[in-house]
């Protein structure tokens, strides 16, 4: 995805804001501004993808996986990606060292 010069600077000026986490339900969730909301077309209930970097503690989420079959994401993509990441977790733990 290429951002237009007013995304860039919202992207980088709220990617330092501080965010508040807010209860919901049992767990903890964070707010994402508007403007992010709006530039990645989410929409209340959509699926994203959250992970945390190794080493770093990094926390990055993203709309979507790139897989997609009439505009979503075929559910046997999820369901192979996933149990991928289960079999191959030592080796991609070592890798990302």
């Amino acid at each position: 995805m290429l951002l237009d010069e007013a995304t860039l600077y919202i992207y980088s000026m709220y990617m330092s804001l501080k965010r508040k986490l807010v209860q919901a339900g049992g767990s903890l969730a964070v707010t994402l501004p508007v403007e992010v909301v709006r530039e990645f077309k989410l929409k209340k209930g959509a699926e994203v993808d959250v992970s945390v970097h190794p080493q770093t503690g990094a926390v990055t989420i993203r709309p979507g996986v790139s897989y997609f079959e009439d505009g979503k994401v075929t559910r046997r993509f999820e369901r192979l990606a996933e149990e991928l990441l289960e079999r191959r977790s030592r080796v991609y733990r070592e890798l990302a060292k």
